[in-house]
């Protein structure tokens, strides 16, 4: 009987261990305020668009990323945010295990260059 109760214990803290080890990326992705979403959460940008400044900043619950981008010769600002984010803000699921939403939105259009800016919109928060 002691046996066999070492035994239960033991596979009750091997399967416990497991769940902590499966679900704890998954909960410090949901909690992890500073986290912003990298470039490529953006539309593919048009061959020949640069990008030219990277601006981080933070608020109440999270952090996003802005990003200065120079179109392609002959194409204007607003053609590129037309191409980049038509549909103004728009957020998307990234994966089963990362429970964030990534967002997208055009900052804005200046004469030269457009911004666009990156940030997660977690689950809790809704």
């Amino acid at each position: 009987m002691p046996r066999t109760r070492t035994l239960v214990v033991g596979a009750a803290a091997t399967v416990l261990a497991a769940g902590l080890a499966l679900a704890a990326p998954v909960a410090w992705l949901e909690v992890d305020e500073a986290a912003a979403p990298p470039i490529s959460a953006l539309a593919d940008l048009p061959d020949g668009a640069q990008v030219t400044a990277i601006d981080r900043s933070c608020g109440s619950g999270g952090c996003w990323l802005v990003y200065s981008v120079l179109p392609r010769t002959g194409t204007s600002p607003q053609e590129l945010a037309d191409a980049v984010a038509p549909q103004g803000e728009v957020c998307s699921v990234r994966s089963v295990v990362d429970l964030r939403r990534v967002c997208t939105w055009t900052d804005e259009v200046g004469l030269t260059e457009v911004r666009f800016g990156v940030r997660y919109d977690r689950h809790l928060d809704l």
